[in-house]
């Protein structure tokens, strides 16, 4: 597979809703940074939101801009961890579908 070169997106802003334990900002950003390496153009930031929508859901919601391109993913679970995961998961199909 093809990519960028990156092995890590540099500039990966995490935004938390304050009832998320800020323990979720850098396991957010170990999930996400590293999607760079899937990407095949330049991907040199990211924004994730994370909200509590419930008294046991977070949503995650998360941008990606690959040389330009917004790649999208969102996802609800009822823990952080869940969520990111699966936001992570969406982005790295989507790019892995951007080869194509």
């Amino acid at each position: 597979m093809k990519h960028a070169g990156a092995t890590e997106i540099g500039n990966v802003v995490v935004e938390l809703d304050g009832e998320i334990a800020e323990q979720a900002r850098q396991y957010t950003r170990d999930k996400i940074a590293p999607l760079a390496r899937y990407a095949p153009q330049p991907t040199e930031f990211a924004r994730v939101r994370l909200i509590r929508t419930g008294p046991r859901a977070i949503a995650v919601h998360a941008n990606l801009d690959v040389n330009g391109t917004p790649v999208v993913a969102k996802a609800e679970a009822a823990t952080f961890e869940e969520a990111v995961d699966l936001v992570h998961d969406q982005l790295q199909n989507r790019l892995l579908k951007m080869h194509n």
